[in-house]
């Protein structure tokens, strides 16, 4: 990382960020080009273990069957920042980054779990569902081997716009 001033070494301060977030933003190995996919997700309360669904047919199934390691990306931004006095201008952010191997959840139970974790992070931790829903959906297990948070906060003259 080039401004250590802005590393988030913290474990319970990256899992915080990681808690606000609401994309993730995995990048899988394709041909010519990474495919970069932004989809929903959950995670375990360490942040170690992500949650992704989808429906039964994608591109990523068939790119993940051939290379199951990804990098991932997730940011909150907490708006522009204004400096009218001296002419610039910057962004406040938190963002987490790493990247994982990703496997797939095929055990009922632990598809269920999954969704569980996937509407926690959106809603409160008992929101129902139907659990039909687990029947005809594909879910995705990110386990993270690295991961660094980065945060820029600044306030300039009181001209905060968010």
């Amino acid at each position: 990382m080039r401004r250590n001033d802005r590393a988030v070494t913290d474990p319970s301060e990256i899992v915080e960020i990681m808690s606000r977030c609401e994309v993730l933003h995995l990048a899988i190995a394709a041909q010519p080009a990474p495919y970069l996919l932004p989809v929903n997700f959950g995670m375990e309360p360490d942040g170690m273990t992500l949650y992704v669904h989808g429906a039964a047919d994608g591109t990523k199934y068939g790119l993940l069957a051939q290379n199951n390691q990804v990098g991932f990306e997730m940011e909150c931004t907490n708006g522009l920042v204004l400096d009218e006095a001296g002419h610039s201008c910057t962004m406040n952010y938190e963002s987490v980054m790493g990247w994982g191997v990703v496997s797939e959840v095929t055990d009922p139970g632990e598809k269920l779990h999954a969704l569980d974790r996937i509407m926690a992070q959106y809603h409160s931790e008992n929101f129902a569902y139907n659990p039909a829903v687990a029947d005809r959906t594909r879910i995705l297990c990110l386990k993270v081997q690295e991961r660094t948070g980065k945060r820029r906060v600044k306030k300039l003259g009181g001209h905060n716009h968010a």
